[in-house]
């Protein structure tokens, strides 16, 4: 499947919300961008038909395993 995004917003929010979530150029820019909240995180990948799912949460445990798979 192709990604055409990713977004990230707070894990409380419970829903997508394509106006207040900050959307990432790619997925090493989502990781980013949820470390920079002062909350749990999920990542939200948006595929080309615009049916966003959740991807994965960005904690400490998701970040350590980014590291190590995509060495950022």
């Amino acid at each position: 499947m192709l990604f055409s995004s990713f977004a990230v917003q707070p894990t409380a929010w419970q829903s997508f919300d394509e106006h207040a979530c900050q959307w990432a150029t790619d997925i090493h820019h989502a990781y980013r961008l949820g470390q920079a909240w002062d909350e749990p995180c999920m990542i939200w990948a948006v595929p080309h038909n615009g049916n966003a799912y959740r991807w994965c949460r960005c904690d400490e445990n998701t970040n350590a395993i980014a590291d190590t798979v995509f060495g950022r």
